[in-house]
């Protein structure tokens, strides 16, 4: 096994929330968030809004280790964060999700 760093997997999630915004999707937001912490195989999240240029008014940034967990944030129905994350952006208006790999300069 190599000790050099392996790039990791961005998956940026551009949204609109749904109008009327209600105390369930907020409350979907605060679980979403509460249950990405100190995973091992998320690297880091950031939400933010304004959104990234035009388009949607929200954006989620998930650090991911690697592809394996990318498969497990968006498809694997058995694993609670995964499960956490579907209920939420499918109650969003707007989705638009891009992957992108990690660029390392060594």
């Amino acid at each position: 096994m190599s000790d050099s760093p392996q790039p990791g997997i961005y998956l940026i999630v551009e949204f609109d929330w749904p109008r009327p915004f209600t105390p369930e999707v907020g409350e979907l937001a605060k679980q979403l968030h509460n249950i990405v912490q100190d995973k091992s195989w998320i690297k880091e999240v950031v939400a933010a809004s304004g959104g990234i240029g035009k388009g949607p008014s929200s954006v989620w940034i998930f650090w991911l280790e690697n592809y394996a967990a990318l498969d497990t944030l968006m498809n694997d129905r058995e694993n609670e964060v995964s499960q956490v994350y579907t209920k939420f952006f499918s109650g969003m208006s707007l989705v638009n999700d891009k992957i992108r790999g990690e660029v390392l300069f060594i």
